[in-house]
């Protein structure tokens, strides 16, 4: 009688449990390598808290990205859904992401994010941290692209993201043309007006020449360098739902205002189910600290920018924990892309990530630019420290949303990403996805396959990108391009057994019998995924991901300068 009892009271209390709804917090780093923090193999840069989720949960060590740049890889994440559906994958000539925050484009709003499927399970939502998925379409009141219009309730954060150009000294331009300041131009104009002269002094100009001649070259030198000083101002700034209360952005302290934001929501909704999108402006360029984490770690100023970030999400957690909500919280991990190998600063010095054994990083579809540091972890319900070598991806965090609260997943369209909780929970050994395709634009540059009932996992690769010899990365553009004389077109393809071979070192000759058994099974399940692919509006079309004056933000017009003065931080980092 009494075993029956304590039979019943322990069913009861797991019904209980599995029946209340879990919070769901959500890390998204920006440009984090794999093997930039201590549980994914780094012993130098420092990371507790976050090895800590992974003490208390999974590890997926087979997560992958569907592409390797910000925009496209969050509207996937947000989305379940390769980008390319959404019109976020762009064709040749075309930035792979947005770099205005006037661009006309964004996530289209016929789109389901994980935050509206929360939303309708009666969840409160917030993102704090960068957007980086469009703001406004027609004018600069509409907000059409906004994250409040996607599923959140709540939006502290960075609409656009963080760019070199938010650090005073640094200037947009640089990505497109490396080096150039206003004083490169002044310099050239005053050469150019010099050069002018002297052929008009000579006879070689008449004066009328000259003059027409010297009034566009200074008109060109003035609008390029005022251009080039007040960008920080057009694309830094920040947001607290529709209005900007700072700009341009103050970086120093911006990881402070991003914990106290979090920590806040957490706090208000304690007592409802909630979900929080972190996403953190860390650890992209401009790299900045709080003084407290200047000279912080062994790897110079990146390192010192991750190891602020693990400090945040410690902050975070703590927080989670003091309320008593952490056995009832499902928390989620990861990056955004892969490290940036070609992130070289003014001065020569490296502020990016490392990728460890794998090869490539951000803009590459190599192992380095796709494949993430994922953490999952949910006490009571995901065993702890354990790791999943299946295949993942992080398209899978909207479906595994969309069972932790209930809410169906939308039957009207294609959903790419798969529930986790299965893998997680040990309800089965193996990955619901057979086929991932990862993109570089709108090119399908791999593709991974993980035969139904085998261990390994194949991937082939179609295009890759020209390198720099002897590297790895394509320094001195910046990025790896998607197209044309950019990439070398591999035919036939490249395969690796990336299960045994994750540095991808020793490609499969095309002569063996396994080569030749997999591809027959690529090649018709790219074709059917091509077909499958619905044209749509390209939303980072060269008109629509420019600059549009009519949709610019501006606090305090026409100076566009505000600054949060009246804020007083509730964390800052003491005896790290």
């Amino acid at each position: 009688m009494w075993r029956a009892w304590c039979n019943f009271i322990f069913l009861f209390s797991l019904i209980s449990v599995t029946s209340a709804k879990p919070n769901v917090l959500i890390f998204l780093v920006d440009d984090l390598g794999i093997a930039d923090v201590g549980c994914f193999g780094n012993d130098t840069i420092k990371t507790p808290n976050i090895d800590r989720l992974a003490e208390e949960g999974a590890r997926l060590r087979h997560d992958v990205h569907p592409d390797s740049v910000c925009t496209p890889n969050r509207a996937a994440f947000l989305t379940g859904r390769y980008p390319i559906r959404s019109g976020l994958a762009s064709a040749s000539g075309q930035f792979r992401m947005f770099l205005s925050a006037s661009a006309s484009g964004g996530l289209p709003q016929n789109e389901t994010t994980f935050a509206e499927i929360a939303s309708a399970a009666g969840y409160k939502t917030a993102i704090v941290g960068k957007w980086h998925l469009g703001l406004h379409h027609s004018s600069n009141s509409d907000f059409h692209f906004h994250p409040l219009k996607q599923g959140f309730h709540y939006f502290y954060g960075l609409p656009l993201t963080n760019l070199r150009t938010c650090e005073p000294g640094q200037y947009l331009i640089n990505i497109v043309y490396p080096g150039l300041k206003p004083t490169n131009i002044l310099i050239a104009t005053a050469i150019i007006g010099v050069t002018l002269y002297i052929f008009y002094l000579t006879g070689l100009l008449k004066k009328s020449v000259f003059v027409f001649l010297l009034t566009i070259v200074m008109l060109i030198c003035f609008a390029l360098t005022g251009w080039l000083t007040i960008t920080s101002r057009l694309n830094c700034f920040v947001m607290k739902n529709y209005e900007v209360v700072e700009q341009p952005t103050i970086l120093e302290n911006l990881t402070m205002r991003f914990t106290d934001e979090a920590v806040n929501f957490i706090r208000t909704n304690k007592d409802n189910p909630f979900l929080l999108y972190m996403s953190f402006a860390k650890v992209h360029t401009a790299l900045f600290n709080t003084e407290p984490f200047v000279n912080h770690s062994m790897h110079g100023h990146y390192g010192d920018n991750v190891e602020e970030m693990d400090w945040s999400v410690g902050q975070i957690m703590a927080a989670v924990e003091e309320l008593g909500l952490k056995e009832n919280t499902f928390v989620y991990f990861t990056s955004d892309n892969g490290p940036h190998l070609e992130e070289i600063s003014d001065t020569g010095k490296y502020h990016g990530g490392w990728s460890g054994i794998y090869t490539g990083g951000k803009g590459q579809s190599w192992e380095g630019g796709v494949r993430m540091p994922t953490i999952v972890s949910w006490p009571g319900h995901i065993p702890t420290g354990i790791t999943i070598d299946e295949l993942t991806s992080t398209m899978d965090l909207l479906p595994t949303v969309s069972k932790l609260t209930g809410v169906d997943l939308p039957d009207d369209r294609i959903v790419d990403g798969k529930d986790l909780l299965p893998l997680l929970t040990n309800q089965t050994q193996q990955s619901s996805h057979e086929f991932i395709f990862h993109y570089c634009a709108d090119q399908i540059h791999a593709v991974r396959y993980h035969p139904k009932n085998s261990d390994t996992v194949w991937k082939a690769h179609f295009m890759t990108p020209k390198w720099t010899e002897g590297t790895d990365t394509c320094t001195g553009r910046g990025l790896c391009m998607c197209h044309g004389d950019e990439v070398n077109i591999q035919d036939p393809p490249l395969l690796y057994d990336v299960t045994d071979d994750p540095a991808e070192s020793s490609p499969i000759a095309a002569e063996m019998p396994e080569y030749k058994e997999v591809m027959k099974d690529i090649y018709p399940a790219l074709k059917q995924h091509k077909e499958g692919i619905e044209s749509v509006p390209c939303q980072l079309g060269r008109m629509v991901n420019f600059v549009h004056p009519r949709l610019q933000m501006c606090c305090n017009f026409p100076y566009c300068t505000c600054k949060e003065t009246d804020r007083e931080l509730e964390h800052y980092p003491k005896d790290v």
